[in-house]
């Protein structure tokens, strides 16, 4: 905004023509991610062609799923014989267990996430200075940037760990004395038998692309999250920056600047009680099912060390990485949109508030009272997503750890 001006007058000055590009730059990773297994709440239309489409596409793709992971879970509480080999497996399960609620966090919630992207490309469209816009693009390329980390991280370590080490391990002896390698995912599938070539060979391709299917809908549902609540960040920003130069070329049309502020910051809170309705849910699980993965896979770690392995210690050594890096993220993101949240307040008793006009101040105050109640993103409404989980995440993990050690020896 140009010192001295109206917003009214910096409305007609600038104008963004690229914000189709601009917002489709913030979601491209998750739209690449999650059209493909019919996640994308802006895919299709209300036509009834869309919607067939839509419940068939995420039919099928739910059926795959379970596929996966229901003969793999009666494999393993069933016919497992060895349970140290269990409790290095049980990590894949839970991960493809929160693969599965976050799809149907996406699919129950569709319409309510689709509003926070509707309103996304809005603000890209309806943003009022390039400064601002600057701003809105920096945070996107912060959320871009987490994103491509857990992406390379975790794809590094779970596709050599689906397709490599099924080929290092042990072979599988037969009935007729023959041997094979193990699947990806050790499963009994209790109907038929899957013994046989080609049947086996091609069972064995079949799990590492429903994994990889699985895989996707996880990064593209973080993708999303890092992409709103990075875009949640940038609207407090732009209100603060705003607040820092309510004074400058002086009193005149204070108020309707401080109307811009509070019309903005209002929005902002907005698009934050929007991703907290929409994917509370999927924080929760999300802490708890990586607390669980953490843990086990600490474990990995250890068996793969004792037993001379170094391919699997890499192997799980990323992945628990990945899994540090994804809670790490996740936990920043929500301690920096708590920390935006709270500065427009800090900001408005650092101004020379004492020059504005009398009338004036009870606009100062109500953003200095507003701002005391920081807008935080929350486990199903159970605690705070901050760097203080984070830290009883690891905490946990290792108790877990601990516990599973002496449950083993």
């Amino acid at each position: 905004m140009i010192a001295g001006m109206s917003p009214a007058d910096n409305r007609a000055l600038f104008r963004n023509f690229n914000y189709r590009s601009d917002a489709e730059y913030v979601v491209r990773i998750a739209k690449i991610l999650l059209t493909p297994v019919g996640l994308w709440p802006l895919y299709g239309d209300d036509s009834l062609t869309d919607k067939v489409k839509y419940y068939s596409q995420t039919s099928v793709v739910f059926c795959l799923m379970c596929f996966l992971l229901v003969p793999h879970v009666i494999y393993t509480f069933f016919d497992a014989e060895d349970l140290t080999r269990y409790m290095k497996v049980i990590a894949a399960q839970v991960f493809s267990l929160l693969g599965i609620i976050k799809f149907w966090t996406m699919i129950i919630n569709k319409n309510d996430i689709k509003s926070c992207l509707q309103v996304m490309e809005s603000q890209y469209r309806d943003v009022e200075s390039e400064e601002d816009r600057l701003v809105m693009m920096k945070n996107a390329k912060v959320g871009r940037q987490f994103t491509m980390t857990y992406l390379v991280l975790l794809y590094g370590g779970a596709l050599p760990y689906h397709i490599i080490m099924p080929l290092l391990a042990d072979r599988i002896v037969k009935e007729d004395n023959t041997t094979c390698l193990p699947l990806p995912y050790l499963s009994d599938y209790v109907f038929f038998m899957v013994e046989d070539s080609p049947f086996y060979e091609i069972l064995f391709v079949v799990q590492i692309l429903f994994s990889t299917m699985i895989l996707s809908t996880n990064c593209g549902v973080y993708s999303l999250i890092a992409s709103c609540v990075m875009h949640a960040c940038c609207l407090f920003e732009i209100a603060r920056r705003h607040m820092e130069t309510l004074l400058v070329g002086g009193t005149d049309s204070i108020h309707e600047r401080f109307s811009w502020i509070i019309t903005h910051h209002m929005k902002a809170l907005r698009y934050v009680e929007m991703i907290e309705n929409s994917l509370n849910f999927v924080f929760l699980s999300e802490m708890v099912g990586c607390t669980i993965i953490i843990c086990f896979l600490e474990y990995g770690v250890l068996k793969e060390w004792e037993d001379n392995q170094m391919f699997g210690v890499i192997i799980y050594f990323i992945l628990v990485t990945s899994i540090f890096v994804n809670v790490f993220t996740l936990s920043t993101i929500g301690d920096r949109l708590k920390e935006e949240s709270v500065k427009i307040g800090e900001v408005s008793y650092s101004i020379n508030w004492y020059t504005i006009p009398t009338k004036n101040v009870n606009n100062l105050i109500m953003v200095m009272i507003r701002s005391n109640r920081p807008s935080t993103l929350t486990a199903a409404k159970m605690f705070d997503i901050s760097l203080h989980s984070f830290c009883d995440v690891c905490k946990t993990s290792m108790a877990y750890l601990n516990f599973i050690r002496m449950l083993t020896t």
